[in-house]
């Protein structure tokens, strides 16, 4: 009887510890930058756009977060991304302001199961860089996001800030 109850327990104890809950994903939030770049973009149906990296003569900074994703949530995946383009700075500051941003390529992107999701052009806001030290800058940004053209969504403001460090931009 011992012997039965001992390994009752044991399979049962098996049965437990193999349902463990499935672990969040963690949030992620990526700030890098690429020189000796440029956005390319490439425009179809008047709204829609696909942004891509190619070699050219600007630095790239790209800002990418993605939200903390739950196995069993059906359909919970956000992420945001930020784009911008400058010219090589000459100095240990930038900035980029109103009227600047088509110029410089601001391109906000929303990832999600939402009416309201994909890349856009920004256009009003402002994007304050500073050299930190060595090959480290340290952005702030503050930009007004609109919703596409046909949805109704009230516009709002988005604020972020974060040390870019010099890597290979992925999408």
């Amino acid at each position: 009887m011992k012997y039965t109850l001992s390994l009752l327990y044991i399979v049962l104890a098996f049965f437990v510890s193999a349902q463990e809950k499935p672990k969040n994903n963690p949030a992620i939030k990526r700030f890098v930058y690429q020189s000796n770049s440029q956005i390319s973009k490439r425009v179809y149906d008047s709204i829609y756009f696909d942004v891509t990296y190619t070699k050219g003569k600007k630095w790239v900074f790209h800002f990418s977060q993605q939200s903390e994703e739950n196995p069993m949530v059906s359909d919970d995946e956000y992420q945001e991304s930020y784009t911008f383009e400058i010219d090589p700075p000459k100095g240990n500051r930038f900035t980029i302001a109103d009227g600047e941003f088509i110029k410089h390529q601001v391109v906000y992107s929303r990832s999600c199961f939402c009416p309201d999701a994909g890349p856009r052009q920004l256009y009003e806001g402002q994007i304050k860089g500073r050299r930190i030290r060595g090959n480290t800058w340290l952005v702030q940004f503050e930009g007004s996001i609109h919703p596409r053209p046909g949805k109704d969504f009230a516009p709002y403001t988005k604020t972020w800030k974060g040390y870019f460090k010099p890597n290979t931009i992925v999408y």
